[in-house]
């Protein structure tokens, strides 16, 4: 298994953990989906070590070493979203927790589709709901705003410690896609892009694009957001598919199925479009199973081909799916953990009586204690005692 020696081992997790104190209603087991890649291996191991691990895949973003590893510390579930949106998703829970307390770390909302069955049947023993992305947060956002539920719903997708990381996933993308359009003969420079989606990551990969020579269009359903771009120096659109036919790039920067593939197919393209998702195809494109069904070509990660009316393609890089998980392992590197310890002092906080107040966040002190030992652990002093000026220069 390849190693990073800019990650933190799990050591860190257990001391960030003891600055806080333990509530009453820490779980004894957990249900996490996560990526099985590198940067997420010590936090699973921390979790491991104090909780016992039921860990969910994500499909598109598996190392096999990594998962092996897993396998030694903690139960594997060969489950997939779809079959966790079944009606047989309590039953499976129940074979697994029994009746112990447990909890759920989630990324995308795996579980909001049998969230009013999960928490009437395991009323008293699932004790909270911890998402980890935007796409995710709008989910449970929007159960919310449509039912009762009793659960503690808490959320690091907003986090001011996933700043550092949500730019850093923007840039990944980017060197990540200027790989991919090397290994197929061009390159970012001079290109039309459009970047649909201008938040956190989606503003990182504009920034990131016009820093090698792109010229980039910037698309968003909300008019503050392209007035930001505006703003920033970018042009601006709210009609994706005319500008589609135009540009020579698009970056989906979001999960909210902004492409229609239906749409896509028909429109009269002026050349090859190459796209580049940062989520799963599932929901980056409405009708995706249109792409799920087409031929898989080329290596590292490879792409799919989508022939258009104008019998021109979409190189539709990784199958659609978020390109920031090919070619090599992530350069997010430590600052991910950031955001996972955040997810590990939440786990063992005492949260009672925040039910049905919307989702829950950790307060700005607690998620200051946390950035202090980290910075700590990476400038390797017993404690952030680093001068101001001692980082400046």
């Amino acid at each position: 298994m390849r190693h990073n020696e800019y990650l933190l081992d799990k050591s860190y997790f257990e001391k960030v953990a003891a600055l806080f104190n333990k509530g009453q209603s820490d779980p004894q087991k957990i249900l996490v989906v996560e990526h099985a890649a590198i940067n997420s291996l010590d936090f699973i191991d921390y979790l491991c070590e104090h909780y016992e691990v039921y860990f969910i895949p994500k499909p598109k973003s598996i190392d096999r070493k990594v998962l092996k590893h897993l396998s030694k510390t903690c139960t594997i579930l060969d489950v997939s979203r779809k079959e966790l949106a079944g009606v047989d998703t309590p039953n499976l829970i129940k074979e697994i927790v029994g009746q112990d307390t447990f909890a759920i770390i989630d990324i995308g909302g795996y579980f909001v589709p049998r969230l009013s069955d999960i928490q009437k049947q395991f009323k008293g023993q699932l004790v909270k709901i911890i998402e980890d992305t935007e796409n995710g947060y709008q989910k449970y956002e929007d159960k919310l705003s449509n039912n009762s539920i009793s659960v503690p719903i808490l959320s690091v997708a907003r986090s001011s410690l996933k700043i550092e990381e949500d730019f850093l996933v923007g840039h990944e993308i980017v060197v990540k896609s200027e790989i991919f359009l090397a290994d197929y003969g061009t390159t970012l420079l001079g290109k039309k892009v459009l970047v649909i989606g201008y938040g956190k990551v989606g503003s990182s990969i504009a920034g990131n694009l016009r820093k090698r020579g792109a010229i980039v269009i910037v698309a968003d359903k909300r008019a503050i957001r392209l007035a930001n771009a505006l703003a920033h120096g970018y042009q601006i659109t709210n009609d994706i598919y005319t500008e589609l036919i135009d540009v020579d790039i698009v970056y989906i920067a979001n999960g909210e199925k902004s492409i229609d593939t239906l749409q896509l197919k028909k429109l009269d393209l002026k050349h090859t479009l190459y796209s580049f998702s940062v989520t799963s195809a599932d929901d980056t494109f409405k009708n995706s199973q249109m792409i799920n069904k087409l031929p898989h070509y080329g290596h590292n990660g490879g792409y799919k081909i989508l022939k258009t009316k104008s019998n021109r393609t979409v190189i539709l890089a990784n199958s659609g799916n978020a390109i920031n998980f090919t070619y090599s392992i992530s350069t997010l590197a430590s600052y991910v953990q950031l955001t996972q310890a955040e997810m590990a002092v939440i786990l063992q906080k005492d949260i009672s009586g925040e039910e049905n107040q919307g989702i829950v966040e950790l307060n700005e002190n607690d998620r200051e204690k946390i950035a202090k030992e980290w910075l700590a652990e990476i400038f390797e002093v017993p404690r952030f005692k680093i001068e101001v000026q001692h980082l400046l220069y």
